[in-house]
């Protein structure tokens, strides 16, 4: 845990050196208590993104491949990684994760369940989400990243209202519940990627209409000296 203090300011620095991200909502962040952390996933740099936003300790869910040498296994935990297997997720690694939430403590999930490297859309989730939310009766809290974070490039994340799923809570966890929950958590990341979406077109629009009018001001200035 002490470790953890000592490398975050460390990897926040490089984070913030490389990558230009600047967030909406701050204010629908919600630092103390249990809570699920739901972001869509496109760059490995996507969790320091989510990293940046809390000063205390995330954990989060990693794919065991990560956990494949001593000094990435000791790193990764140190920084709050939870190893999952993707194709089939270990009772151990589930019942941590709940244990996680029933010690008031944040848990990340990428929901999709791996990096999409195809296009902007969100994939079809896991229902593991789904399942961490209704059995450790957690809020959760979206957050999007647009396009993917690129080095040295600016780019936009926006965190949504806080929402549960608690219709889901006193009744028993089927498949056909898991699927039903999980669509929930689709449409509250969907809905929140086209607020995002909105908002940078709106700011390309802006920059758009600020670089015409700086440049037909130039091109007066031309005409003026030619005549």
């Amino acid at each position: 845990m002490i470790l953890y203090y000592i490398l975050r300011p460390i990897l926040m620095g490089l984070y913030r050196t490389i990558y230009r991200v600047k967030v909406f909502g701050k204010e629908n962040l919600v630092k103390k208590g249990r809570r699920i952390v739901v972001c869509n996933h496109q760059r490995k740099a996507d969790v320091y993104v989510i990293g940046s936003l809390y000063m205390s300790r995330t954990m989060f869910l990693s794919k065991k491949e990560w956990f494949s040498n001593w000094f990435n296994k000791f790193v990764l935990s140190c920084l709050g990684a939870i190893p999952v297997n993707r194709e089939k997720p270990e009772i151990s690694s589930i019942k941590r994760c709940l244990k996680v939430l029933k010690d008031e403590k944040r848990l990340a999930v990428f929901p999709e369940g791996t990096r999409n490297k195809v296009n902007n859309e969100i994939q079809t989730l896991k229902t593991g989400t789904a399942l961490f939310a209704v059995k450790g009766r957690a809020p959760i809290t979206p957050i999007i990243i647009y396009e993917g974070i690129k080095p040295f490039k600016r780019g936009y994340a926006m965190v949504g209202e806080s929402f549960d799923l608690s219709e889901f809570y006193d009744v028993k966890f089927t498949d056909e519940v898991a699927a039903e929950a999980t669509k929930v958590v689709e449409q509250k990341m969907k809905e929140l990627q086209t607020e995002l979406f909105k908002k940078v077109d709106e700011i390309n629009a802006e920059k758009a209409a600020k670089k015409n009018k700086k440049a037909a001001k130039k091109a007066d200035k031309q005409n003026a000296r030619r005549t």
